[in-house]
């Protein structure tokens, strides 16, 4: 852990607004909505108030921040609120408005630090201490998480579900739809993949471990010049095994365990591949390899691989055909619900050009075979 050991003068330089005290590292955590904070390893003690980093503690409350080195002023917008910080002042704007706050921001080793308590009622939540751990715990209502990309700023409210928008640096954020979010206590992860020509994909993502199984939910939403084309969403429970590396893939894709929706370089909707309809198996399916050319999915009940042939939209069982005879008579009656089992499925290994590289492991033997399959045009 971090010690902050500071001079009395350097410490009333740094801090001119406090008069004394010593400055510390404190030792117990800051949690927001039951989730621990990076703010909790940064945080310092000056005269007995905690303080911490104005730019970590607007990221966890899912604010966007923007520092104005002129006027030494830190603006922090998310729905519904603006908040501008000024440093070496206790007067706060919010909105159309002021409020105070228990002490003036300083700055130290470049960062804005801020008074917790008084500086996270300030922007909408609560805090108070848990005795049996000595956390500090925040309660944030609205539970915003918020990504960026090309200058657009998107906000989804993990309590409603509303996504918003601020299309352009400066630009109020905009409701512009809504995930069907359900009551979950868990936090989810916003992340943005540029689908080209002004459109955005939008990825909410959770995943947790509980209860030897891994939890999936992820909402996807394609959104092209603040309007959303098409929204979908998945959720599954699979039991938890060591995972292989994935190959890394650009082409963009969406899904509900049930379909694959193609997305185009120009950000358009491309394919919709129904994996029910061509596999001949039901469930649901997770894509585990996306090319231009080729879609890897799995049905999770049995763990079969298929290959779905994206330009003739054919699929070929790779389970059926790449694993041998012999071996076959024990992955007919799999269960992919089977630690041992799930650990020793066929699995993609490389690519290199058309050929496609695959490992399994027989179930009785515990022999590793590399076998290969050759896309064809």
């Amino acid at each position: 852990m971090k010690k902050w050991k500071l001079s009395l003068a350097v410490f009333a330089a740094i801090w001119l607004a406090l008069s004394a005290g010593t400055v510390h590292a404190r030792e117990n955590g800051i949690v927001l909505n039951d989730k621990h904070t990076p703010m909790g390893s940064s945080q310092i003690i000056v005269a007995g108030a905690t303080w911490v980093p104005l730019k970590e503690l607007a990221d966890s409350m899912g604010y966007a921040l923007s520092w104005n080195q002129k006027t030494a002023t830190a603006k922090l917008v998310r729905p519904g609120s603006e908040v501008i910080f000024t440093a070496k002042s206790k007067m706060v704007k919010m909105n159309d408005s002021t409020a105070t706050i228990a002490k003036a921001p300083n700055i130290l080793k470049g960062k804005v630090y801020v008074p917790l308590v008084s500086s996270v009622s300030i922007l909408g939540g609560k805090t108070w201490t848990d005795k049996s751990s000595g956390n500090i715990m925040l309660a944030d209502e609205p539970r915003f998480t918020l990504s960026a990309i090309q200058g657009r700023t998107y906000w989804v409210s993990q309590k409603s579900g509303e996504i918003f928008l601020s299309a352009s640096s400066g630009s109020k954020p905009e409701s512009i739809g809504k995930f069907p979010l359900g009551e979950t206590p868990y936090s989810f992860w916003l992340q943005i993949k540029s689908a080209g020509n002004g459109s955005d994909l939008l990825l909410l993502i959770d995943k947790h471990y509980a209860m030897f199984n891994d939890f999936s939910n992820g909402y996807q939403a394609l959104i092209k010049n603040g309007k959303v084309l098409k929204q979908m969403d998945y959720h599954y429970i699979i039991v938890t095994y060591p995972h292989a590396a994935e190959i890394p893939t650009k082409q963009l894709y969406m899904t509900d365990g049930k379909n694959v929706q193609y997305i185009n370089a120009d950000g358009s909707l491309g394919k919709l591949f129904e994996l029910e309809k061509t596999t001949g198996r039901t469930g649901d399916f997770t894509v585990e390899y996306a090319a231009e050319d080729i879609a890897l999915v799995r049905n999770l009940e049995h763990t079969e691989l298929f290959a779905v042939h994206t330009r003739s939209g054919e699929t070929t069982n790779l389970s059926a055909k790449l694993i041998s005879s012999a071996d076959r008579k024990d992955w007919d009656t799999a269960d992919g619900r089977d630690t041992y089992v799930v650990t020793k499925m066929l699995v993609l290994k490389k690519r290199e050009g058309n050929v496609l590289t695959f490992n399994y492991t027989g179930m009785m033997d515990g022999k590793v075979h590399q076998v290969v399959y050759t896309i064809t045009k």
